[in-house]
């Protein structure tokens, strides 16, 4: 009994197989004559393929590009007139604990 049942869900597997790659290859011929289609009456998904006439003709006037100003910039470092450190007891415990951490 159990080897009918085997043989019955192997060609079920094959008959999956097969009309899967069968609808595939129909979807495949229907894509490529939409595509075929679609180029001959002017929509397509590339945008190369849409003409664009020269600006003079559109009036369209470009701008020429201005130039960068240019900044003196500090080559010495300076640091933070005054560096106060926060009234935070907690961050003090932490800080000397990473501290004896690093030293250990």
């Amino acid at each position: 009994m159990s080897r009918i049942i085997q043989v019955l869900q192997n060609s079920l597997i094959r008959i999956a197989a097969f009309l899967s790659v069968a609808l595939k290859s129909v979807g495949n011929l229907f894509k490529g004559i939409s595509g075929f289609l679609g180029n001959v009456f002017g929509f397509s998904e590339s945008d190369s393929q849409y003409y664009l006439e020269k600006d003079d003709s559109q009036g369209v006037k470009r701008s020429e590009p201005k130039p960068m100003l240019t900044t003196e910039q500090k080559t010495s470092f300076e640091p933070a007139a005054s560096r106060r450190r926060t009234n935070n007891k907690q961050m003090d415990y932490y800080l000397k604990m990473a501290q004896e951490i690093k030293k250990g």
